[in-house]
């Protein structure tokens, strides 16, 4: 699977860090230039972070059927694929060059950190479409050993327009927030699901309320990453991907199956 992704607002951080070293360097010019004496230099104020919440993304392990807009077609990378994962370096490679993308159904873990020393109240996460298109039809990659089962108390209907996150059929944010003391987080368990056959890119916007009572929102992307932004496709019928790579009757490695064999 493809490793979790720290996302966080890490340029801000680097931000601050320059403008206090512009201010350093400008308040020694001040003091070469001036006869007065300064006081003895008092210590450093605590910095609070530019962005008080870290978002982590988990995905749940397990089977899962994958698609590609790409076809494999290197003798390198389809070794890859008939042999199964030889190492989860080659496999976690294989995904990320094609940009493997889930079907039908995702899970994963949305872990939010207060990272501050003041409180904030985590209000809203969401989910940011970025694309919606036809689901993708060019190559279909099917698990070996089958698929894993995830039982998840958050579900996602990336069928609907404008989806939330929802609890038993219930906006889940509507109902209640998370307050955060300094260095508590709270995870939340997510299933999405997407039955059209449509294809849809998105990433999570967070919502909070910092220490001076001010609603900002982080968003949780990462466009060099495979989790910041999540790729979800629907079926379609097994006949109409370019490439079916399935398993042998075996069932320990795969092959590509024609047209005409799966029918």
């Amino acid at each position: 699977m493809i490793a979790a992704s720290v996302l966080a607002g890490v340029s801000a951080v680097i931000v601050s860090f320059i403008t206090g070293l512009g201010s350093s360097i400008q308040g020694f010019v001040v003091d070469v230039l001036s006869d007065e004496k300064k006081p003895a230099a008092s210590a450093a104020p605590h910095t609070e972070p530019a962005v008080p919440v870290k978002v982590v993304v988990i995905p749940e392990e397990g089977g899962t059927f994958l698609v590609s807009e790409q076809r494999v077609t290197s003798a390198a990378d389809r070794a890859v694929l008939i042999n199964g994962a030889t190492t989860p370096e080659a496999w976690d490679h294989l995904l990320r060059k094609i940009k493997a993308t889930s079907t039908t159904t995702t899970a994963y873990k949305v872990a939010v950190t207060n990272v501050s020393a003041s409180p904030v109240r985590v209000v809203d996460i969401v989910p940011v479409i970025t694309r919606r298109s036809e689901a993708i039809r060019t190559t279909m990659i099917e698990p070996l050993g089958g698929v894993a089962s995830d039982t998840v108390p958050v579900q996602l209907n990336l069928d609907n327009r404008y989806p939330r996150f929802t609890q038993n059929g219930k906006p889940y944010f509507t109902r209640q927030s998370q307050v955060l003391k300094a260095g508590e987080g709270f995870v939340m368990a997510v299933e999405a699901k997407l039955l059209g056959k449509e294809y849809v890119e998105y990433h999570l916007k967070v919502d909070y309320i910092d220490k001076k009572g001010s609603q900002r929102s982080l968003e949780v992307k990462d466009p060099s990453s495979g989790v910041g932004i999540f790729r979800v496709s629907g079926r379609v019928d097994d006949k109409e991907y370019a490439d079916y790579w399935g398993p042998e009757k075996e069932g320990r490695k795969r092959r590509l199956y024609t047209r005409e064999e799966r029918e």
